[in-house]
């Protein structure tokens, strides 16, 4: 299987060097990833501004580090730097969830399978939740405490295979499967979901002359069937999202 994997942290995400480590003998793996962080950019692309690509080695893997977006990290491998297509395109490991239709829409690791389905490819996108305290060391020191890092790596150790066995081997249609992991070493059971209605809302704050993210507080849709209840019982989520099937209910 040719694999394409990117993520929207960049290279430097410790998450994105368990992702190389978990595929790197599942097929012909090919990384193209953005040369800084491209979070919350969706499926945007870059149209006027300049792309430029780099070769870079990411702990002795060969990868593409590209000035833009992951959809641009997608397109660009696709069309210009594989000599075949890819099979599969895995986004992620994520830092932090993607779950609920509003962070669906925001997501740079969901617009990466976005892109991939745009392009008739199957995808699956990775995200780990994690707590305010790892948050605040990614976003601060770019790592993870030790401890942190070695919860995680259990649990992807753990759930990958099924995931890999279970979803991504079967995949024959241009759909993306979106799995979430809880922060924890629980049962991780996998279970089917729905994308929950959550909506966030302010997402700036004003410092001194200039706005910067502060995404608020927001609710969650707590029903059992949503993917934010799911993970947070501890188990993990598997959406579906089929980009066929959008704007295609013509009923009143």
């Amino acid at each position: 299987m040719r694999i394409l994997l990117t993520n929207d942290d960049s290279h430097d995400s410790p998450l994105f060097l368990l992702a190389i480590q978990v595929l790197a003998d599942l097929g012909e793996l090919t990384v193209v990833v953005p040369a800084e962080e491209q979070s919350w950019k969706g499926k945007s692309m870059t149209r006027f501004g300049k792309l430029y690509t780099d070769r870079i080695d990411l702990h002795g893997t060969p990868a593409w580090s590209v000035t833009g977006t992951p959809s641009d990290c997608v397109n660009l491998a696709i069309y210009n730097l594989m000599e075949t297509p890819p099979d599969l395109v895995v986004s992620g490991i994520n830092i932090g969830i993607n779950t609920g239709l509003g962070f669906f829409m925001a997501s740079g690791t969901l617009g990466a399978c976005f892109e991939a389905n745009i392009a008739r490819i199957p995808a699956i996108a990775l995200s780990q939740a994690m707590s305010f305290e790892d948050h605040r060391d990614w976003y601060t020191n770019r790592q993870f405490s030790p401890t942190a890092l070695e919860r995680m790596t259990g649990s992807l150790s753990r759930v990958f295979p099924r995931i890999w066995q279970d979803y991504a081997q079967k995949m024959t249609r241009p759909v993306t499967w979106s799995f979430n992991l809880p922060d924890h070493t629980g049962d991780l059971a996998i279970v089917r979901t729905r994308l929950g209605q959550t909506y966030y809302g302010q997402c700036f704050s004003r410092r001194g002359d200039q706005y910067f993210h502060d995404l608020q507080r927001f609710d969650i849709d707590r029903a059992p069937d949503s993917d934010q209840a799911v993970v947070a019982d501890g188990h993990v989520s598997a959406t579906l999202i089929d980009l066929g099937e959008i704007g295609q209910n013509m009923a009143d």
